[in-house]
């Protein structure tokens, strides 16, 4: 197997949230703990995006944004500049309930594309998503462009959709569930505490 960086982005801003969410405790721990914890077990590094010094005290190599204030591609773009690996596995802090078994499964279906993303129903998940660092150009041009939608990149980079549903062993209809407001801050706490 080739070596997998994971990369956690923990955007800070939030403006629906009210606070970075990536610090904030959920059922008890740090949000960030949860995809920290489905990382460790198939990665040999992990990278933090954040531009909050908070993150500095938590063990791993945080990284700020180059380029500020253009959203997820950002933290993307800059991370996979730091990344010593080839392949890389990205993860949104505010996703709780993605596990090692969701995050091998698109390592084991992602073939040869340079990005290759969770594809839930009608909707792909660009930030629980396989991207290799050779997409790093792509990204660079869309910034110049001032293109900075995600799914733009993922169009650019002919990425491949990874469907994820109930025929799956770890499917939950609640996996992907990623917290952006207070109704699904509460929903994922009844969920871990169940």
């Amino acid at each position: 197997m080739n070596k997998l960086t994971g990369i956690i982005l923990c955007g800070g801003k939030s403006c629906r949230f009210g606070q970075d969410k990536g610090l904030c405790t959920l059922a008890g721990k740090p949000m960030i703990e949860y995809p920290l914890q489905a990382l460790k077990s198939i990665c040999d590094d992990i990278i933090i995006s954040s531009n909050d010094p908070r993150y500095d005290n938590i063990g791993y190599k945080v990284i700020k944004d180059d380029v500020k204030n253009i959203g997820p591609l950002g933290g993307i773009f800059s991370a996979l500049q730091e990344s010593k690996t080839q392949d890389n596995i990205i993860v949104s802090c505010d996703m709780p309930f993605v596990n090692d078994r969701l995050l091998n499964y698109i390592m084991e279906n992602k073939n040869n594309h340079l990005v290759a993303a969770a594809f839930e129903g009608q909707f792909v998940e660009p930030l629980c998503s396989y991207y290799n660092k050779e997409v790093l150009p792509i990204i660079e041009q869309l910034i110049e462009e001032k293109q900075f939608k995600l799914r733009i990149l993922l169009e650019k980079a002919n990425y491949k959709k990874i469907i994820i549903d109930e025929k799956l062993n770890f499917y939950k209809n609640h996996l992907f569930l990623n917290i952006n407001t207070r109704s699904e801050y509460e929903r994922a706490e009844k969920i871990l505490k169940k």
